[in-house]
């Protein structure tokens, strides 16, 4: 059982960080890859009008115009420019002037109009004269290019002139292209970068519960097949340790009849308790692998605490908040008196020997839906690492002790459909929370 517990205890705190840690990080790449396509997608689309305006350069160089019937569909504008800002050639949207100082080079985005604009100082212009209109009818763009052919040329790079042109100022590029396309897949991948991750968060949620309650449900059986080896074990421990303790305690009392008084009586004594002890081991055995429900019945809280305080054999200071005064609760009262009084012994070893205060407060309060009943010390505390195996079957850090009575209480009280926790309590010591759902006034 202690292999088993063991693996129990990876499991939860190995393996669902490392799930968490995994998922975390799926969310964390898809919203890296969802951004580096965005960032593709821009380049992308710079690319080609870089691309495009390339061509057309290419094209008005060597044929000293360009034809708008054979322009790509996306383009809303091109022209070229003198270092003057004046136009050598422009089409569609392209302005009727350049201004070196104000323009905004390089790519610019209109997100509104869904347009890309590309404005680029290039290769050097000659001086030449005023451009002049012209055009082929009916094409829906106006060119606009100079006469002298020869003073057309551009220099140098990749939108230089023809060999031989004459190198002087920069002239400049206008290129104006519709990428509604890119706008919408910029939509997609914002959507995406916020959906994926939430998704993510949503599948690793549903992983880790459908994990957590697997880890629960292999536990609760772990837990019913050691109660199935108890139950096989208990019928032959109880006819095994029942006649020799009923034997040991015959004998006993005639050896104490013989003896009388003084030391040998006091060894008698020894023999009593650890035959009540493992008497005691041995009903309690039956008693975890018995009923747990028992024989529930209505109780009303504050008056059953107040007679159990009474006959307590540890003091305890009882208190009870005037909304939870007729507060009841449906449950066994020989099962709940059991968990109270184990709760009590409890309090009362966790001080040192020989510390007469052993401050012990029992309250109960109501919270929205649920009684409340704890138990309060000022001993020596229990570790975090002990507050849920102080709830295993025969788990103790007792000298003296069978390691049952929380098993048994915390299997008593989930049966009437309540809860029983430890937890540090402030200032030093331990408080026991015992909750059950209330049944209001009686």
């Amino acid at each position: 059982m202690k292999l088993r517990q063991t693996t129990s205890t990876w499991e939860t705190r190995l393996l669902i960080p490392a799930f968490v840690v995994l998922f975390l990080g799926l969310g964390v790449l898809s919203v890296f890859l969802l951004a580096g396509e965005s960032n593709r997608s821009r380049i992308l689309a710079e690319y080609e009008a870089d691309r495009i305006a390339a061509s057309l350069a290419v094209s008005f160089r060597a044929e000293s115009s360009v034809d708008p019937s054979s322009l790509d569909p996306r383009i809303r504008g091109f022209g070229m420019y003198s270092p003057r800002g004046e136009p050598v050639v422009r089409l569609g949207s392209a302005p009727a002037a350049f201004d070196f100082e104000t323009a905004r080079r390089g790519f610019v985005y209109d997100r509104a109009r869904g347009l890309l604009t590309l404005q680029r100082v290039v290769g050097p212009f000659g001086p030449g004269g005023p451009p002049g209109a012209g055009g082929p009818p009916g094409s829906g763009f106006p060119m606009m290019r100079m006469h002298d052919r020869g003073s057309m040329g551009m220099g140098g790079g990749l939108y230089g002139g023809a060999q031989g042109a004459p190198h002087g100022p920069a002239g400049a590029l206008f290129l104006s292209m519709d990428i509604s396309s890119y706008y919408r897949s910029q939509v997609l991948y914002g959507a995406a970068a916020i959906v994926v991750p939430i998704a993510v968060a949503g599948i690793a949620v549903l992983f880790l519960s459908l994990l957590s309650s697997n880890i629960r449900h292999r536990r609760r059986a772990q837990e019913q097949e050691t109660l199935a080896r108890l139950g096989e074990s208990a019928r032959t421990l109880a006819h095994e340790i029942r006649n020799p303790l009923s034997a040991i305690r015959i004998q006993t009392g005639l050896l104490r009849k013989k003896v009388g008084s003084g030391e040998a009586a006091a060894q008698l004594e020894a023999i009593d308790e650890e035959v009540e002890r493992l008497s005691l081991l041995s009903r309690r055995v039956g008693d975890y692998l018995r009923n747990p429900r028992g024989e529930p019945q209505r109780i009303i809280l504050s008056h059953f605490l107040v007679d159990l305080s009474a006959k307590l054999p540890t003091p305890v200071m009882y208190q009870a908040a005037d909304a939870a005064k007729e507060l009841a609760v449906s449950m066994d009262p020989d099962l709940l008196r059991s968990v109270v009084e184990n709760l009590v012994r409890n309090a009362s070893e966790s001080y040192p020997d020989g510390d007469g205060s052993r401050e012990i407060e029992l309250s109960l309060r109501r919270e929205k839906s649920v009684a409340v009943i704890t138990v309060k010390d000022r001993g020596k505390g229990i570790s975090a690492e002990l507050r849920e195996k102080v709830f295993d079957p025969f788990f103790t850090d007792k000298v003296q002790g069978s390691g049952v009575g929380l098993s048994l209480s915390r299997r008593f009280v989930e049966a009437a459909n309540g809860t029983i926790t430890l937890q540090a309590r402030s200032g030093g010591g331990t408080e026991a929370r015992v909750t059950l759902p209330a049944q209001g006034p009686a």
